[in-house]
């Protein structure tokens, strides 16, 4: 497990999730799972998968636009996506322009981040908001909602 940073008692204190994953209805497939690991723990989640027709994934109707979710002022944001698009889909839930509409925060599972997004992250002072760099929701979530239990806050 990596240590539990406050970034990620930050994303998992959210009132809602949301995964952005490139197939999602692959069970195979880490995004599919992670879209499960949250509803395995009854905590709402919507899935979304860019550029791609709607279709119905484990029970949710998939959005196509990440800018589409409801309330994402109060949703934290599982990116299980390429680097090369995660960039772009980071840069239009955090535009230039800071915006109430932004997301509670976001977590790049292994993979789906790199150096880049990291250098985009700090110029824009954002590190308290996004958890990557090897973390992972599958690995390190139950013992993060364990500690946020401990500590007496969140929705537990």
């Amino acid at each position: 497990m990596s240590p539990v940073s406050p970034a990620m008692k930050s994303f998992l204190s959210a009132e809602k999730y949301a995964v952005i994953g490139r197939v999602l209805s692959d069970r195979s497939r880490f995004d599919n799972k992670v879209l499960r690991w949250y509803q395995a723990r009854d905590l709402p989640v919507t899935a979304v998968r860019p550029d791609k027709p709607s279709e119905v994934v484990e029970g949710l109707t998939v959005l196509t636009d990440p800018l589409a979710i409801p309330d994402l002022s109060k949703i934290s944001v599982s990116i299980i996506i390429h680097p090369s698009k995660s960039l772009p889909i980071l840069q239009s839930l955090y535009p230039s322009t800071p915006s109430p509409n932004e997301p509670h925060s976001v977590w790049f599972q292994p993979g789906a981040d790199d150096a880049s997004i990291w250098s985009w992250v700090k110029e824009r002072k954002l590190e308290g908001k996004v958890v990557g760099q090897g973390a992972c929701v599958l690995r390190d979530g139950d013992g993060v909602l364990r500690e946020i239990k401990r500590d007496g806050k969140g929705r537990l």
